[in-house]
């Protein structure tokens, strides 16, 4: 059983069905989502439904009977652990802070952590060539924050957990309380990597921040800066379908878009 971690409100619900679909596609081994939601009293964005998680669920047993989802509404235990924290409005959103409460949450080893702004290009058995054993994280460099934060700068968009390991060493606890005693610009991400002691570098093709290569596993649609032929800082989802055609010339994803309109007909629509 592969086990993969997605945290993160309902505004960006589209981009975990997006991402299961390319996993369902890619992946035949089973697979356990862990889904962890919230809804706080300083944002109006809401909770993913749990009706919304059943039928992703539905979804994912249609194509494995094996697959498991389990949800988790955390909003209690968020809104008491980053109510007077400097960073509990992130620059980007709040539910990037929602995997940092997973080792209280989950009962599994290893965890692959994933942003709602990714695809898997191939099967995530690929992971299993990385030793995490004596590690809290594998990483992949910051693409642009190796060159302009520092030289091993890490993305915190996908991280191969040793859940074991980091409730060994409180990694998790170690960043949140950074977070209570200074304002990040990167919030979480920063802090996770000031606070952790034991992780190892996976090859970008775990975290591929750029173009899809030939052994790509995960593309992650993070922000980007184009310099020619004009400067532009882009920001495109996955769910921006006009644009990921447009800009990015990417048509790898196009049955899994179809498929989405067709399976998640409840749920905000893609963007052509």
């Amino acid at each position: 059983m592969i086990h993969i971690l997605q945290s993160c409100n309902y505004k960006v619900f589209q981009g975990v069905c997006l991402n299961v679909l390319s996993i369902m596609k890619f992946t035949k081994e089973p697979v356990h989502l862990h889904l962890m939601t919230m809804e706080i009293s300083w944002s109006t964005v809401p909770k993913i439904p749990e009706e919304s998680a059943n039928h992703l669920r539905e979804v994912m047993k249609s194509y494995n009977p094996a697959n498991e989802l389990s949800y988790y509404d955390i909003s209690e235990m968020f809104e008491e652990t980053f109510k007077d924290s400097p960073n509990k409005n992130p620059k980007y959103t709040p539910g990037t802070l929602i995997r940092l409460l997973s080792p209280q949450v989950l009962n599994c080893d290893k965890v692959i952590y994933m942003d709602t702004d990714v695809m898997t290009c191939s099967s995530l058995t690929a992971f299993e060539e990385i030793d995490i054993e004596d590690a809290e994280l594998a990483v992949c460099k910051d693409y642009m924050g190796r060159f302009w934060i520092k030289r091993d700068y890490f993305n915190a968009g996908v991280l191969y957990i040793n859940l074991k390991k980091v409730k060994e060493t409180k990694l998790f606890e170690k960043a949140i309380d950074l977070l209570a005693h200074k304002k990040y610009y990167f919030s979480d991400q920063t802090a996770l990597y000031k606070a952790s002691t034991k992780r190892v570098y996976m090859p970008f093709r775990f975290n591929e921040q750029r173009s899809i290569k030939p052994d790509t596993v995960v593309k992650h649609f993070c922000k980007g800066i184009r310099y020619l032929p004009l400067f532009k800082v882009y920001n495109y989802k996955q769910w921006n379908v006009g644009k990921i055609h447009s800009f990015f010339k990417i048509h790898d994803f196009d049955d899994l878009y179809e498929a989405y309109e067709r399976l998640f007909p409840m749920e905000a629509k893609l963007e052509y």
